[in-house]
């Protein structure tokens, strides 16, 4: 999976490792109760959007079982680039670099995901927040819509040397909601440098039916 498909995934891994005592930054009351209430989701779909293309670049769909299983699919492009992932805890369907592959519980690379041990994307990880290395924050009340931006000191997240800059921004509705974020990052990619921006929304909250195997799509 190339890098501008896993921006929003390593993200989401760098803000989970990250765990002891932190400081307090603006808005972090909203985003900590936000991410809680992700955590607790039984099920929900994540829609991340290019904000500069407005085209919709990665969905991820999850549910959780009775047993606390967890069930997902993932689908994300990059131009003509396609990765596509689908996990119900017993068998995954992946399809990556054109090549379509399958494995079931006890192979050799399975991994089951549940509540305790779950994917980097059904966890809080998702909504980005690590305040220790937030190096400039601000509330912003935009009518109805409180608007936090954190800028993080990119010396301090666990990404590579040609990542420069990074940010966060969250809204709110007024009753403390969060109605979406968008992550910015700056990478330096052959020499050159690139700006990429994402829409992140969770959508059908508790209200997924059914995780549809969209992999099967690419089997040949």
């Amino acid at each position: 999976m190339k890098k501008r498909l896993i921006i929003l995934i390593s993200s989401a891994v760098v803000m989970l490792s990250s765990c002891g005592l932190q400081p307090s930054v603006e808005g972090d009351d909203l985003i900590n109760n936000a991410r809680e209430e992700y955590r607790n989701l039984d099920s929900a779909k994540v829609i991340m959007t290019n904000v500069d293309t407005n085209e919709v670049e990665q969905t991820f769909a999850f549910k959780y079982d009775e047993k606390d299983i967890l069930t997902f699919s993932y689908e994300g492009k990059n131009g003509e680039d396609i990765y596509a992932q689908y996990n119900n805890g017993m068998e995954s369907f992946t399809y990556e670099k054109g090549e379509y592959t399958y494995k079931q519980k006890g192979e050799d690379g399975f991994a089951a995901y549940t509540r305790d041990v779950t994917h980097p994307q059904a966890g809080e990880g998702l909504i980005i927040f690590q305040p220790s290395a937030v190096k400039n924050a601000e509330v912003k009340s935009e009518g109805e819509v409180t608007h936090i931006i954190h800028e993080y000191d990119i010396e301090k997240l666990s990404v590579d040397d040609s990542t420069t800059a990074f940010s966060a921004d969250y809204y709110f509705d007024n009753e403390d909601k969060l109605l979406y974020f968008v992550e910015s990052s700056t990478i330096i990619i052959d020499g050159e440098k690139k700006e990429y921006k994402y829409r992140v929304d969770i959508t059908e909250k508790n209200a997924v039916d059914k995780i549809q195997n969209t992999v099967e799509q690419y089997k040949k």
